[in-house]
């Protein structure tokens, strides 16, 4: 039995560059727009121990655990896309009243049924010669937190200022463009 060749060169030998991607927020057009940073989330699984006299063994645990999706905008003049998230959030949450909830736009998931409190999150990364190669959807999305905005005297007029918003949701898809 012979062991098979393993190329000692890639096939495509261009690294991914960090910085060529595109997001596409229905809910939020105006974080879209400035945003700066994303991640791809991690996953991970659980793990079952399988108990020996000797040693624990472990097999594969049944459920697979996503990292939240996370996003740094540029915060503009307006506030628009922070606070595009505080409202949501807040609708989410309805601190006030239930109204609230009720200004949430109405999305439809795929059976055509009302989901305003999500919405899906595609992210195109771009190779190096600037064309699509993977297309994440992040399906059924929501924020959890929003970071503060921190105004400073100290701060040089060339300074921006950004927030973070996490997101969680059900899966995400990964399509190879």
């Amino acid at each position: 039995m012979s062991i098979p060749s393993v190329p000692s060169t890639p096939r495509n030998p261009n690294l991914l560059p960090p910085n060529k991607f595109s997001l596409q927020v229905l809910a939020l057009p105006d974080v879209q727009y400035w945003c700066q940073t994303v991640n791809i989330p991690g996953i991970s699984i659980g793990e079952a121990p399988r108990n020996t006299p000797f040693i624990d063994l472990y097999s594969p645990g049944d459920k697979c655990i996503l990292n939240p999706f996370s996003v740094t905008f540029y915060v503009d003049e307006d506030y628009k896309g922070w606070t595009q998230i505080f409202n949501w959030m807040a609708a989410l949450t309805f601190p006030k009243n239930f109204d609230q909830y009720k200004a949430l736009p109405t999305r439809f998931d795929a059976w055509k049924k009302p989901m305003p409190q999500f919405s899906d999150i595609t992210l195109t990364v771009l190779d190096s010669k600037q064309n699509p190669a993977l297309r994440i959807k992040y399906l059924n999305c929501f924020p959890v937190s929003l970071s503060d905005v921190v105004l400073s005297t100290t701060y040089s007029p060339e300074d921006t200022l950004t927030s973070d918003v996490t997101f969680r949701y059900d899966l995400y898809d990964i399509e190879r463009i």
